[in-house]
């Protein structure tokens, strides 16, 4: 059997994995339904992700006057009984700056793919005015980084000037859920952190990776009594987004054990 062997081993292992369940299911003749291998994280699509950052809007006209202005140029003609030039106004443009400022390595290692996606989906489809990048591992201290593998150092009083107070800030942390963890000294450097944004920035919110009922008797738990957290879900990134519009969501009903 040299030449089949031979064969196998050219063959991708996901791919002989997926040959040899068919060849089983074949050989046993089981009625068990087929599933597919999916590339999409599964409690929300990127497609959905995209269209979740398009509701992150702050219109406001402004440059050079291009678009007809209906209301005004119908006023106008009444007045004048004849219209000689329309009336026209600037587009409106979107003028959220959004701050992603995202958990790396550790317990967030499983969660690295979701985190790109994120990001990804962000900068092509969000249609924001700015979006800034930032990564930290477990709680931020005095620096943020620029780079995913936690390189290009940036202090963060100076991070807060340059965003400004128009920005939303979005972080993405399991807060030390997925393992179960209860940090009182990430807990205590956290909230400091937090406050300090919030010093800086009108609205921000927090994503977590890990579902809700997994929280409980973490240092997670303890942060989420701290600012708007959301699981990572479609309904999560939902009520993010509007905290981020400035619409007010009772997220500490959401999660009544926090009470």
């Amino acid at each position: 059997m040299p030449q089949l062997e031979t064969e196998l081993s050219l063959t991708p292992e996901p791919v002989q994995a997926v040959q040899a369940v068919r060849s089983s299911r074949r050989d046993r003749e089981l009625g068990h339904p087929r599933y597919n291998l999916l590339t999409e994280y599964f409690p929300i699509t990127r497609r959905q992700m995209k269209q979740y950052w398009r509701y992150l809007r702050r219109p406001v006209r402004e440059g050079v006057p291009i678009e007809l202005d209906i209301e005004a140029t119908a006023a106008k003609m009444g007045r004048e009984s004849i219209l000689l030039e329309p009336v026209l106004m600037p587009p409106r443009c979107n003028q959220t700056d959004l701050v992603l400022i995202i958990d790396q390595e550790g317990s967030m290692v499983p969660f690295h793919d979701l985190s790109r996606q994120l990001v990804e989906t962000a900068q092509r489809g969000g249609r924001l005015r700015q979006l800034h990048v930032f990564y930290f591992h477990d709680y931020p201290d005095e620096y943020l980084y620029r780079h995913p593998a936690l390189l290009d150092a940036q202090p963060m009083s100076e991070i807060l000037k340059g965003i400004g107070e128009r920005a939303v800030v979005l972080i993405v942390s399991d807060g030390g859920a997925a393992r179960g963890n209860f940090d009182q000294e990430r807990i205590q450097s956290t909230k400091l952190w937090i406050e300090q944004l919030q010093q800086s920035v009108r609205y921000c919110a927090w994503l977590n990776p890990m579902p809700n009922e997994c929280w409980q008797h973490t240092t997670a738990g303890e942060i989420a009594r701290l600012l708007p957290m959301f699981e990572m879900s479609r309904q999560g990134m939902n009520a993010a987004i509007s905290v981020l519009r400035g619409r007010y969501i009772a997220w500490e009903r959401m999660y009544s054990w926090l009470l």
